[in-house]
């Protein structure tokens, strides 16, 4: 049928009435293109979201990884350490050092490497009890003497004097006087120094009294025996 069929070129329809039409107002173009605008921005805003979500769950993953092998590696346990090999002697250190002859109480006694000691004064005096543990009594009052024979100074810091009396050689006890004198310090070489030490010795005990004297840890120890008046 050709009754209802509109003109498009003169907006007439084909029964000679006129048809209108409505053109979008500018306030209505406006509106969708703000929508449009507005949507596009809403779109971008979901994808920057979901970038920086994969971006702070990669980061969170790979500080876990990290904290992780370093809390393994700060708790590993270290393999243990070679053992050295000994460089020096091997032997027991605990066994005591050799004695060398006696020798009388007036007389020399030497180590063989150019040490050599002696007993200048000997002294029966009565002890005064000085410190913890020291009783005052009859006391043998003992000089040494030691020489440095040798090329090189000698350290007296660790010289060792004691005093035993009676055939079973009972020890005696040290007694801190107040006038003993103990080695210390450096001897240069071709030099001689004198120590005083005490010990307490029963006035009747005095028949068989031995004197033994290191002059280093290790050295051969002097002994000197005999009786003391």
């Amino acid at each position: 049928m050709t009754g209802g069929t509109n003109d498009a070129a003169t907006g007439k329809s084909a029964d000679g009435a006129t048809a209108t039409v409505t053109a979008p107002t500018p306030d209505r173009r406006r509106r969708l293109l703000l929508a449009g605008i507005a949507a596009v921005v809403v779109i971008a805003l979901v994808v920057l979201i979901l970038v920086l979500n994969g971006d702070d769950k990669a980061t969170g993953e790979a500080g876990a990884s990290a904290s992780t092998t370093s809390a393994a590696t700060d708790t590993s346990v270290p393999p243990p350490l070679p053992t050295p090999t000994p460089t020096g002697p091997t032997d027991v250190v605990d066994q005591p050092p050799p004695a060398l002859p006696e020798v009388a109480l007036d007389a020399t006694a030497a180590v063989g490497n150019g040490i050599v000691a002696t007993l200048p004064k000997i002294e029966s005096i009565e002890g005064s009890a000085v410190g913890p543990g020291n009783i005052a009594g009859p006391a043998l009052r003992v000089t040494v003497r030691i020489e440095n024979g040798t090329a090189d100074a000698v350290s007296l810091d660790g010289v060792a004097v004691n005093m035993s009396y009676g055939t079973d050689r009972t020890p005696a006890s040290p007694l801190d006087d107040p006038s003993r004198r103990p080695f210390g310090g450096l001897l240069a070489a071709g030099d001689s120094a004198d120590a005083i030490y005490v010990f307490s010795v029963p006035a009747g005990a005095r028949d068989s009294v031995t004197i033994e004297v290191g002059y280093q840890a290790g050295a051969p120890l002097l002994l000197f025996t005999g009786p003391v008046d």
